[in-house]
């Protein structure tokens, strides 16, 4: 496979056809815009007065009333207790949490194990902390295998889990990249069966259903700009925050029962709860309709492109397609649709790298055709007219950039 690669000497192509120069954000699994319900409900609390943790006054009082009504919400929509949940910045810090707190308590309910399973599909917030974890702990960590189809595999993850004394396994929900939702209750009932604890990223899970105490999971992690809130705000919830070996992160005040200190971000907290609660109403619906105009942008482009869609393309982010162009470096296609077009070749926490994907690598993916693929996500705020000017652009781009190498 031949490319021509990006040159900012060269690049962009310049774009002629004044139809189709609207910018299109279409990078959902990085970051969804607020709702406007989501804005509305926030708007006046940011002019309150009163910290929640000042239990001498009114002022104090209200906005604790509101943390409360929110964590009503939250108990409700993910299927557990007040005190089963932690607030955190989001989800990154709420997966280093789970990890750096979950492990000693592990390691005290199960002294003999010694293993750590993962996959390549977890993002760089779990993978990071569990190196770490590991090399403190001597504790081996191993990955699990993924299908071609960007799944775990469930067989290997058995193999895995009877051949080792495992202490803990990390796995996502839906992963963040190539879109795939994982067979969640297949592996928490293997995590069961070996005496595993499982800790669960379910950041990008928001059209799933998640029911934590169903699922008996015993750390899942959320993130409020997933789902249309507000950057800065995440939830943990773990059956074991009221252990003692729990350790905080962050140690001050106190807040939240002294498991992570700071003052509560009132509004970003009623705009999660928001967020929540509205996806919880339409997710049947809005997922649905993620789907066709997923579909119809996918259907569009195969007309006139030969195109690799990878992950299975039913059990996913219903927004979502990671996918490659033939002969396309994704990295000069996403530099010639500059500003046009918004989506990025994989999580924005990797940035623009061109490392070889270990997802890619782990499903089988030769390098040359990893180096084509992108991801590009639908969402709430996304028009069919916006799909149709997508599918315009991406085809004259690329016969441009073909006509040039």
């Amino acid at each position: 496979m031949r490319f021509s690669f990006f040159h900012p000497k060269n690049y962009p192509i310049q774009i002629k056809n004044e139809n189709i120069m609207k910018n299109i954000y279409l990078d959902y699994n990085s970051h969804t815009p607020c709702d406007i319900s989501v804005i509305k409900a926030m708007q006046d609390i940011w002019s309150q007065p009163g910290n929640p943790h000042s239990d001498g006054h009114s002022f104090g009082w209200n906005k604790q009333t509101l943390i409360s009504d929110s964590l009503k919400t939250f108990t409700d929509i993910y299927d557990c207790f007040e005190e089963e949940l932690l607030f955190t910045s989001g989800a990154t810090e709420a997966n280093n949490l789970a990890i750096y707190s979950g492990i000693p308590i592990a390691e005290k309910m199960n002294p003999q194990a010694d293993t750590i399973l993962t996959s390549h599909l977890e993002h760089k917030s779990v993978l990071s902390p569990l190196e770490i974890a590991a090399s403190k702990h001597g504790l081996k960590l191993l990955y699990v295998d993924i299908t071609s189809n960007g799944v775990i595999d469930l067989q290997d993850l058995q193999t895995k889990l009877k051949q080792n004394n495992v202490l803990w396994v990390s796995c996502t929900m839906t992963n963040g990249v190539i879109g795939t939702s994982q067979p969640i209750y297949q592996v928490a009932e293997l995590c069961q069966r070996y005496n595993a604890m499982l800790h669960v990223d379910g950041s990008q899970a928001g059209y799933l259903d998640i029911a934590c105490h169903d699922l008996q999971v015993d750390f899942l992690t959320l993130s409020a700009h997933k789902i249309y809130g507000p950057s800065g705000i995440g939830l943990l919830y773990s059956k074991h925050l009221q252990n003692p070996e729990f350790i905080p992160m962050i140690s001050g005040g106190g807040q939240q029962n002294g498991l992570r200190a700071g003052t509560l971000p009132v509004p970003l907290i009623i705009g999660f709860s928001e967020a929540a609660k509205i996806l919880d109403d339409n997710k049947e619906t809005e997922a649905l309709r993620l789907r066709e105009l997923r579909d119809t942008l996918l259907d569009g482009l195969n007309q006139a492109l030969t195109i690799i869609v990878f992950g299975d393309l039913n059990e996913r982010h219903p927004g979502n397609l990671y996918l490659a162009i033939k002969n396309i470096d994704s990295m000069q296609l996403l530099n010639n649709m500059q500003p046009h077009l918004a989506f990025s070749l994989g999580s924005a926490c990797d940035g623009l790298s061109r490392e070889y994907s270990p997802i890619m690598k782990a499903m089988g993916i030769p390098k040359d055709i990893a180096e084509c693929a992108f991801r590009i996500c639908v969402g709430r705020m996304t028009t069919i007219e916006e799909v149709e000017q997508t599918i315009a652009i991406v085809i004259d781009t690329v016969k441009k950039i073909n006509k040039m190498s």
